[in-house]
C-alpha cells in the first residue's frame, strides 16, 4: 500500500498502515458500541450481520484512504474454475488499482468463550491463511483475525485456550506463541502471533478481539 525506492521505507509504511488498520477497526468497534448502547439498540448474534454493520456504518466512513469490502472471493483455483475461499473483509487503498494483489484481509468470527467457537476460530479462521494450499493469500505477509466476543467472558483467558488450541490442531505450521501487543479498558484486546512451513514461508496474524457482549441479541438469527 504504497511505493518508495528505500526498501526500508516501504517496510516501515507497510507496518504503519497495518498499525492503523487495526486502530481503525477498535475506534469502530467501539464507536459501533457506544452507539447502540446509547440508542438502546442489539444487534444479532451472527458474524455476517456484525460485520455488514461494521463496514457498512462505520468502517468506510473514514479519511485515512482505505476502502474496506465485504465478502471478497479469495485465491481462485483454475483447475477447478473456482475460489477457494471468501474472506469477511478485504482492505484496499488508491495502490490496489496499481497492483490487484497489494491489500490485507481479516477473518472474522464470534467467540463466546466455548469449544465449538474456539474451534472453529483455529479451523474455518487461522487456518485459511496458514494450512496448505492457502485459502487467503498474505501479499504482505501479514493479516488480520478478528473475534468478536459475544458473550461477557474473560477475554485473555479464552485467548490461552485458542493459542493451545491452534498447537494442537494446526499440526502442518509452526505455531509462535501469541504476543501481547495492547489492549484498552478491558475490551480491546490485541495479540500477534508468527505461522511458519515451506508452502507459506513466515506471516503474521494479528489476533484481535473486541467485546460486544453489551450489544448482542441472545439469539442467533436464523
Amino acid at each position: 500500500m504504497g511505493g518508495f525506492k528505500n526498501e526500508s521505507l516501504n517496510i516501515e509504511f507497510e507496518k504503519g498502515m497495518f498499525r492503523l488498520i487495526i486502530l481503525h477497526l477498535s475506534q469502530c468497534s467501539c464507536a459501533m458500541k457506544r452507539d447502540y448502547k446509547l440508542n438502546g439498540r442489539k444487534i444479532f448474534n451472527d458474524e455476517d450481520k456484525i460485520t455488514n454493520q461494521l463496514i457498512a456504518d462505520y468502517l468506510n466512513i473514514n479519511n485515512i484512504g482505505l476502502r474496506f469490502i465485504p465478502q471478497s472471493l479469495e485465491t481462485f483455483d483454475l483447475d477447478n474454475s473456482t475460489y477457494r475461499g471468501i474472506c469477511d473483509i478485504k482492505i484496499v487503498s488508491a495502490s490496489w488499482f496499481q497492483d490487484l494483489n497489494d491489500y490485507y484481509l481479516v477473518e472474522c468470527k464470534r467467540i463466546d468463550g466455548g469449544a465449538r467457537l474456539n474451534r472453529e476460530y483455529v479451523l474455518e479462521g487461522v487456518s485459511r491463511f496458514v494450512l496448505a494450499p492457502p485459502k487467503y493469500p498474505s501479499y504482505h505477509k501479514r493479516n488480520i483475525m478478528f473475534g468478536y466476543v459475544v458473550k461477557a467472558i474473560n477475554i485473555p483467558d479464552n485467548i490461552t485456550k485458542i493459542e493451545k488450541l491452534q498447537n494442537k490442531l494446526l499440526t502442518t505450521v509452526q505455531t509462535g506463541e501469541f504476543i501481547f501487543v495492547e489492549s484498552e479498558n478491558n475490551e480491546f484486546y490485541h495479540y500477534s502471533c508468527v505461522y511458519q512451513s515451506a508452502v507459506i514461508n513466515l506471516i503474521e496474524l494479528a489476533h484481535i478481539f473486541y467485546d460486544f457482549s453489551d450489544i448482542i441479541n441472545d439469539r442467533i438469527n436464523s
